[in-house]
């Protein structure tokens, strides 16, 4: 074999290798944007429902990634815990869902007014976008409702569905790990022409656990199946 030839192969050799390792760094980058830091948990009752006189309950639990979205879901964890400063009282605790609407989102935590019209976090009135890194592109996806660019407060919802469009408008920081029967019990409520739900649903309790941090596969970010792992 001609050294010309075998130059060649050496420096294609060389230029296959550098793209694998490229790859695979760019693999391990996505990878680490869904990085679940903190679970939080969520227990619902639904009253009247299904029939008057009956209550349904339920819980859910949330994957926060703090590694991707840290001040977002330091301003959820917080109000979750329950924030108290001065005269401002945060807490989800007794808040109620406000909006449903069917096989899209299902919104909550408007700890202010409970109607949707209430917004204030931890860091004030508002903040700001932290970032558009994680996409709406699968099911049980947490992101936060706004009310225009920069507006984020307490409200929160969870997709129903892929909504891309979404992107670059709210902050995806969490994913639904458990509780996706009830998510869709929650779905079937009906809900009249402004998507209020026709039954109370009330967050009963709500709380931070503690975890040894793990990534979810592009499968598990984007799927509807529950999943838990790694809980201390």
């Amino acid at each position: 074999m001609k050294l010309s030839a075998i130059a060649f192969l050496a420096v294609a050799l060389l230029a296959g290798v550098a793209a694998a390792k490229r790859d695979r760094k760019l693999d391990d980058e996505n990878k680490s944007n869904y990085t679940v830091t903190d679970e939080a948990w969520f227990d619902f009752v639904i009253y009247d429902y299904p029939e008057k006189g009956d209550d349904l309950k339920g819980s859910i639990r949330l994957g926060l990634f703090g590694k991707t979205t840290p001040m977002t879901v330091m301003n959820f964890k917080e109000i979750t815990k329950g924030f108290n400063r001065g005269n401002l009282k945060l807490k989800y605790k007794g808040s109620y869902v406000h909006k449903i609407v069917q096989d899209f989102t299902i919104q909550m935590g408007d700890v202010v007014v409970g109607d949707g019209s209430g917004s204030k976090s931890i860091y004030g009135d508002k903040f700001l976008d932290e970032n558009f890194i994680l996409s709406h592109s699968g099911l049980g996806l947490v992101a936060m409702a706004n009310h225009g660019p920069d507006t984020n407060g307490c409200q929160f919802f969870v997709t129903l569905s892929k909504a891309r469009w979404l992107d670059g408008k709210h902050v995806v920081f969490g994913k639904l790990i458990e509780g996706f029967d009830f998510l869709y019990q929650m779905n079937e409520v009906p809900a009249n022409a402004k998507y209020g739900p026709s039954r109370t649903i009330k967050i009963t309790d709500c709380g931070i656990d503690e975890i040894t941090p793990y990534d979810l596969t592009d499968d598990e970010y984007e799927g509807n199946f529950d999943l838990r792992k790694n809980t201390a």
